[in-house]
């Protein structure tokens, strides 16, 4: 008779944090083409959430492709996903939304690509979001969505000539280091909190709750698990008026289980990680997750911080399931 281990995961789907400001860096390339104009991102938005709805009255996850790209597709494909396995709904965005801030830097070439802060009207957080233009005759897509908490002050940008001023991803003038090297960083202290690295991220909320998560599974008696993370290239971020940045990090976080002979490992009925390895685990398996960070790089020698993080499980394997 196998003898079954049950785990509670916190699910991070969307977990919000409470932060401060964050700076952005001006891109060299000769001042062109604005990402958009107002009127075109009222557009942008309607079209978004009409299909967004479309997807979730059909319970069906590809007409988001019309809309979305990258990890935010991939989180928010996983989360369909889930509500398939488990037959559940999912609530159609009915709700006004708030359009509280806009940005749309000039760019020289496409791809080209705007900043916006976004609240549904009651919630209890924003989500700020890039949409981005591969091309002249290619859609608006959201390529990036982390949420923070109504009450997280995101700092001021710097403008030129009325334009936000971007940053490159590898430009670490006026900070401890660059956004490229900050994701890097942070990565590398999610994956192990005696890194060499440590010293140089804040330890944030995220942080916190990420040890405290892997802590509870490292915990379990006859599993022996591991998890890595590894930080995708930034693509997009803002230069801050005190000489930062405000950098979209992406992560890819890795949970993997070595399962003693004769056990099982399984999650409560209902959870993302149930859906996707309905019968559990019993051998090895893994569970992979997609992090949107909004990650702040202050000026000066301040240490990096999450503001922000949408996330959640995207795909998983095992090599031998439990069979009840």
């Amino acid at each position: 008779m196998r003898r079954h281990l049950r785990v509670l995961l916190v699910a991070t789907c969307s977990l919000a944090l409470a932060a401060c400001a964050v700076p952005h860096h001006r891109g060299d390339a000769k001042v062109e083409k604005t990402a958009a104009r107002t009127a075109e991102v009222t557009q942008i938005f309607d079209r978004y959430r009409e299909v967004r709805n479309t997807a979730i009255e059909l319970l069906d996850a590809k007409p988001l492709s019309t809309v979305e790209t990258g990890a935010v597709l991939a989180i928010d494909s996983g989360s369909f996903e889930v509500s398939q396995r488990l037959a559940k709904t999912q609530q159609t965005d009915t709700t006004a939304v708030d359009v509280t801030d806009v940005l749309t830097p000039r760019f020289g070439s496409y791809p080209l690509w705007f900043f916006a802060v976004v609240r549904e009207r009651g919630s209890d957080v924003n989500r700020v979001q890039i949409f981005e233009r591969a091309s002249s005759v290619d859609p608006w897509l959201l390529s990036a969505s982390p949420e923070t908490l109504v009450d997280t002050e995101l700092p001021e940008i710097r403008r030129e000539s009325g334009a936000p001023v971007t940053v490159k991803a590898r430009d670490g003038v006026g900070m401890a280091m660059s956004a490229q090297d900050a994701a890097v960083a942070y990565a590398k202290v999610l994956a192990d909190p005696e890194s060499d690295e440590a010293g140089q991220i804040e330890d944030d909320s995220f942080i916190k709750q990420m040890r405290s998560t892997a802590a509870t599974n490292g915990g379990l008696k006859g599993v022996t698990f591991s998890q890595t993370w590894v930080a995708d290239d930034v693509k997009y971020a803002l230069r801050t008026s005190d000489g930062g940045a405000l950098a979209f990090v992406t992560l890819l976080r890795s949970d993997t289980y070595e399962v003693g002979d004769g056990l099982t490992i399984t999650w409560p009925e209902g959870t993302p990680q149930q859906a996707f390895l309905a019968s559990g685990i019993a051998g090895s398996g893994k569970l992979n997750y997609y992090h949107q960070v909004l990650l702040y790089i202050p000026g000066g020698s301040g240490k990096p911080r999450a503001l922000g993080q949408y996330g959640g499980v995207v795909s998983a394997d095992a090599d031998r399931t439990a069979t009840g």
